[in-house]
């Protein structure tokens, strides 16, 4: 092979797709942006989807260099003015391939519209900043990671993004008490950071048994939920228990909005069918719920009345089915309030425990049909969720369907992969195949928040993370 001959040479016979060759083993993986010249002035910027195996000089000259067969897809054109024109797609080739530069990267970031930097992206033998865009969050996003790859961590450096460069309303839903400290700035954030995260005033709520420092309490309002939602709260169905149910909506009907303790005072001494009710709420326990807002605010009030970050710290209740109930009540009053048209986030973390596809009780399955209705119907009122998991089996279908953005950290399990495949067509199956051999921190960006499906590598948090692993308590051999 002529040594002055390019190391890499691509074509396109539709100005879509290409093609290229590369010397032996070639150092350009799926996911890479490259560059290849169309005319004198006119750059085309593509990207590397896939290699085949080097081929082994079989049947060439003796001594012939083996060479490397790889295809990508045409992603637009740099013209003179240095600006990408993602409709310009000339056929090409064939002609020398490299790798993107900095430059040649940003202008495809820019582009795009992608601003919040997460962290690094290496494309070739080249490394910058990784930026998503802030507007692509008004499609729903799915993050997965399976445990120890740095999921947690990552979804605090999303959330830090959003809310220094958007004025979006978030609400998140913190079963691990991991997001407690977001608004906490570390000594090293930046002057105008820290001051951007304090202007957009974290709330924290949490229960009794959590709760420290600033933290307000989490709280619900029976009076304010649902007809549906009291029901299930009751565990009452009204099919099985004709009489109760009856007799529930008869005195709700005449009483008005009140809350429990009002209702069963109401109801002690009527009907029979008033006093099993009254009998079957006191075995349920109900009236000892620590989550009854009574005089305070309830997290639904303080969600739909303010217009920065709540996080919902759902840990610490005596009964399971109380951070469920204050789950239900806040999206049900997002819901409600959907014709106001607030743009609102809701982060839900570990969702495989409000989104997943065998609810344990009338409350769980109220909510997971909240969620799939916003799923499906929210993003034109503004309501768009975020959603954290271990594996994409766990969410209820009809929800990761919706999800336009991925952002998937390390994967082993090949049923998973394939499952991620099937559902996020955008992502390529290479890319979401390199996820076995991610690092901790690694993740790839996929879908209409990324400017191109990108494998990065999360930067530095700037607020503390709330919760930690639990050590193992290691001894020391002796003449260690």
């Amino acid at each position: 092979m002529d040594p002055s001959a390019p190391e890499a040479t691509a074509q396109s016979r539709d100005g879509r797709t290409f093609v290229f060759r590369a010397r032996g083993s070639s150092t350009f993986r799926p996911g890479d942006v490259v560059v290849a010249p169309a005319s004198d002035d006119v750059v085309v910027l593509g990207q590397v989807l896939g290699t085949g195996d080097p081929d082994d000089g079989s049947g060439a000259e003796p001594g012939a260099e083996s060479t490397t067969l790889g295809h990508g897809v045409v992603l637009g054109t740099l013209g003179g003015d240095g600006r990408l024109q993602r409709s310009d797609r000339p056929t090409f080739g064939p002609a020398p391939m490299t790798g993107a530069g900095a430059d040649q990267l940003a202008v495809l970031q820019r582009s795009t519209g992608a601003g919040l930097i997460v962290g690094t992206w290496r494309s070739s033998d080249t490394e910058t900043g990784a930026a998503v865009r802030a507007g692509g969050f008004n499609r729903h996003t799915f993050l997965c990671g399976q445990s120890g790859s740095g999921k947690t961590y990552a979804l605090g450096v999303l959330l830090e993004r959003l809310i220094l460069g958007t004025d979006l309303r978030i609400a998140v839903f913190d079963p691990n008490a991991d997001f407690v400290r977001l608004g906490e700035t570390k000594d090293a954030t930046p002057a105008p950071d820290a001051a951007r995260l304090a202007e957009r005033a974290v709330t924290v709520l949490r229960s009794d048994a959590s709760r420290t420092g600033d933290a307000d309490p989490l709280r619900m309002r029976f009076r304010s939920m649902t007809r549906k939602a009291q029901a299930a709260v009751a565990q009452l169905d009204p099919v099985r228990d004709q009489d109760e149910y009856n007799a529930f909506i008869t005195m709700l009907a005449q009483v008005g909005s009140v809350d429990l303790g009002v209702l069963m005072a109401t109801m002690k001494e009527g009907s029979p069918a008033e006093q099993r009710l009254v009998r079957r709420i006191q075995n349920l326990g109900l009236p000892e719920w620590e989550v009854w807002a009574r005089d305070l605010s309830s997290a639904a009030d303080v969600v739909t009345g303010s217009s920065g970050v709540t996080v919902l710290d759902l840990g610490g209740f005596a009964d399971p089915a109380e951070p469920l109930a204050v789950c239900l009540e806040v999206v049900d009053e997002l819901w409600a309030q959907r014709e106001r048209r607030v743009p609102t986030l809701l982060v839900i973390d570990e969702a495989h425990n409000l989104c997943g596809i065998d609810p344990g009780n009338p409350v769980a399955q109220l909510l997971l049909e909240r969620i799939i209705q916003i799923a499906a119907e929210g993003r034109k009122y503004g309501l768009w969720l975020l959603l954290s998991s271990q594996r994409p089996s766990k969410i209820h279908p009809q929800i990761l369907s919706q999800c336009d953005n991925l952002m998937l950290m390390r994967m082993n399990s090949p049923d998973d992969i394939a499952e991620l495949g099937r559902v996020f067509g955008y992502a390529p199956q290479p890319m979401l195949q390199a996820s076995t051999s991610f690092v901790q921190g690694e993740a790839l960006l996929a879908g209409g928040f990324a400017p191109v499906p990108m494998l990065a590598r999360m930067r530095e948090r700037l607020t503390y993370e709330g919760g930690s692993d639990v050590a193992v308590p290691v001894v020391e051999s002796p003449g260690s």
